[in-house]
């Protein structure tokens, strides 16, 4: 290939085209979940495969201004611009140890699990399979649950699973051993990300594209608060009241010249000497 080929689109005379096919025709009842799905490579989500994208955008639905991102887009976007919030915080959480975007690495060491350990695994070929990653490979992203017990971002998904289908495909059914092979080696409980692998990973989305959709799929919690801080958060914000400052820095210091003048009384300064004198 002597040049990059962008195979996304172009604008036609009568139409456009977007991941191969015609806006205006192929694509009028697409839903904007089915262009976000096109756009990263899944092309033929069925009803139930979209309720599943859904279903992860209600699960990462946890619009608490104290989680640092969140507070983050507030305090960016309090000076009036929402786009500076919005934009800024997802650029600042952007991460492969923390946030989305170790989705990307979750689904990375589903698939290679999954193709280590075959259609019908035991839980001591699983267990065997964790551990292997481990020494080759190191950790597997989606453990840990700090300063609670339980994620209930993760325990809202499992819910919203129970009678669906997609529980049943290879990904999703390799999470129950996979669990008991984290908690018994390393005692660390799953967290949303692990059960946000799976389901990609099973739709057919390549796992490096994981963390990006993850991404777009939680975007409504940073807009409304993006939104709103750029209206009303500015007085408290933008800037503290001098009331709330408490100085603790050292006092300007002069130059020794400075100091030496003020030692004779005088306010004038010595002359300098340079090079060029």
């Amino acid at each position: 290939m002597t040049r990059p080929i962008q195979r996304i689109g172009h604008i036609g005379v009568d139409d456009n085209r977007f991941c191969g096919a015609a806006v205006f025709a192929d694509l009028a009842a697409a839903s904007q979940v089915d262009l976000l799905a096109r756009a990263f490579g899944l092309r033929h989500l069925s009803a139930s495969d979209r309720d599943l994208l859904r279903f992860i955008s209600l699960a990462l639905s946890s619009p608490d201004a104290r989680v640092w991102p969140l507070k983050l887009t507030r305090t960016l976007a309090s000076y009036g611009n929402p786009f500076a919030g919005f934009f800024g915080a997802q650029l600042g959480n952007s991460s492969d140890r923390m946030g989305p975007g170790t989705t990307a690495a979750a689904a990375t060491s589903l698939a290679w699990i999954r193709d280590r350990v075959g259609a019908a695994p035991t839980a001591a070929a699983v267990a065997e399979a964790v551990a292997a990653h481990s020494v080759e490979r190191g950790r597997i992203a989606g453990f840990g649950v700090p300063f609670r017990t339980d994620d209930e971002r993760l325990l809202g998904l499992r819910r919203l699973m129970a009678d669906h289908p997609a529980r049943h495909r290879a990904c999703w059914r390799l999470i129950a051993p996979i669990e008991q092979a984290m908690r018994a080696a390393h005692g660390l409980e799953p967290n949303i990300v692990i059960a946000m692998a799976a389901i990609l990973v099973d739709l057919g989305l390549v796992p490096s594209r994981a963390g990006l959709l993850v991404t777009l799929l939680m975007t409504h919690t940073f807009a409304g608060h993006a939104v709103e801080a750029a209206e009303q958060d500015g007085p408290w914000l933008a800037e503290l009241p001098s009331a709330a400052i408490d100085d603790r820095s050292h006092p300007a210091r002069r130059s020794p010249a400075a100091e030496a003048a003020a030692g004779t009384g005088s306010g004038a300064l010595a002359p300098r000497r340079s090079l060029a004198w």
